[in-house]
C-alpha cells in the first residue's frame, strides 16, 4: 500500500532457535513504486496502442481494397467506352453500306427484271421482211442496252462478278470445279443467247433477201 510517497510491504522474519517467525511491515523506497506505476501505465499504453494498429492496418486494407476497386472502374469504363464507341461507328459504317448494297440490289433488280421482260416479248416470228431492219435494230439496241446495264451492275455488286468471288479453299485446289464451270457455261450462254439469236436471224434474212 502506497502512503506519502512510499509503499509498504509485510515480511516473515525468524525468531529464536526454534523456527518461528514474526511479520513485520517494511516501507519499500518511494521510487521503485513510481517506476511500478509508469510500468503499469506504460503497459496499458502498449496495449491500447496495440489495438488501434490492429484497427489502423484494418482500415488501411480497406482503403486499398477500395483504390483498387476504384482503379479497376476507371479503368475498366475508359476500356469499354473506347471499344464500345468504335465499335458503334464501325456498325453504322456497315449498316450504312448495307442499306446502300440492299438499295442497289433492289433497283438492280428493277431494271434487270424489266430487260428480262422486253427481252421476252420480242417476237421475231411476226417480223416481216418490210419490217425485219427496223425490228433487228430496236432489238439489237435493247441487247446492247440491256448488256451495258448487266456490265455496269457488275462493276457496282461483287456478287454478280464472278471473278470477284472468294479464291478457292486449299482443299478444292488440287482438283477442277466442273459444277462450277458448268454454272459459269451456262450463265454465259444464257446471257449471251439473245445476241446469238438475233445475229442468227439476221444472217438468214440476209441470206433470202440476196436470193
Amino acid at each position: 500500500m502506497i502512503q506519502g510517497g512510499s509503499s509498504t510491504g509485510v515480511v516473515d522474519l525468524p525468531v529464536g532457535d526454534n523456527g518461528g517467525t514474526v511479520s513485520t511491515t517494511l516501507d519499500a523506497p518511494a521510487h521503485q513504486a513510481e517506476v511500478e506505476t509508469k510500468l503499469d501505465v506504460m503497459r496499458n499504453q502498449l496495449q491500447t496502442l496495440r489495438r488501434q494498429q490492429e484497427e489502423l492496418e484494418r482500415q488501411k486494407g480497406d482503403l486499398e481494397e477500395l483504390r483498387r476497386k476504384q482503379d479497376e472502374y476507371v479503368r475498366g469504363k475508359a476500356e469499354m467506352i473506347d471499344s464500345l464507341t468504335r465499335a458503334l461507328v464501325t456498325l453504322e459504317r456497315e449498316h450504312l453500306q448495307a442499306q446502300r448494297r440492299a438499295e442497289l440490289c433492289e433497283t438492280t433488280t428493277t431494271v434487270f427484271k424489266e430487260y428480262l421482260e422486253r427481252l421476252q416479248a420480242i417476237n421475231d416470228t411476226e417480223w416481216s421482211s418490210t419490217t425485219v431492219r427496223v425490228e433487228l435494230s430496236r432489238a439489237l439496241g435493247l441487247i446492247e442496252d440491256s448488256r451495258l446495264e448487266f456490265m455496269r451492275a457488275r462493276t457496282k455488286l461483287e456478287c454478280l462478278d464472278p471473278a470477284a468471288s472468294p479464291a478457292p479453299s486449299p482443299a478444292s485446289e488440287g482438283g477442277i470445279d466442273w459444277p462450277e464451270i458448268s454454272r459459269y457455261c451456262r450463265l454465259g450462254a444464257a446471257a449471251s443467247a439473245p445476241l446469238i439469236l438475233a445475229g442468227t436471224i439476221w444472217v438468214i434474212l440476209m441470206l433470202v433477201f440476196k436470193r
